[in-house]
């Protein structure tokens, strides 16, 4: 893959950066996770202000990378949860698997 490639996706791109690979089972990549602006929103419509941008800043080194993937699409997805109702109650489990996690030395910036 090429430095600074995007991936168009329905609502918005995913910006690879820069992707370089370690083995055939592993690579390691720099990209976009999110959006810091006080006025336009995120593609999941939120608003990351550059002070909450900040603060959000420090908690992503060391955390894992997860996600869903659509087997029948062939793509990834959100952040998937599977509601159940059982008995008359209703059961959350997440449907996402690791695929990485955020080095504990990685750069954060915006």
């Amino acid at each position: 893959m090429a430095k600074h490639e995007s991936i168009a996706l329905e609502n918005a791109p995913i910006e690879f950066v820069e992707v370089t690979s370690i083995n055939p089972f592993l690579d390691e990549c720099l990209i976009k996770v999110c959006y810091v602006d006080d006025e336009e929103a995120n593609r999941n419509r939120t608003i990351i202000s550059k002070e909450l941008g900040r603060s959000l800043a420090g908690t992503l080194p060391g955390s894992p990378i997860v996600g869903h993937y659509n087997e029948v699409e062939q793509d990834f997805e959100e952040h998937n949860q599977i509601f159940e109702i059982k008995n008359g109650q209703i059961y959350m489990s997440e449907n996402t698997r690791p695929y990485g996690f955020v080095p504990t030395d990685a750069k954060v910036w915006f």
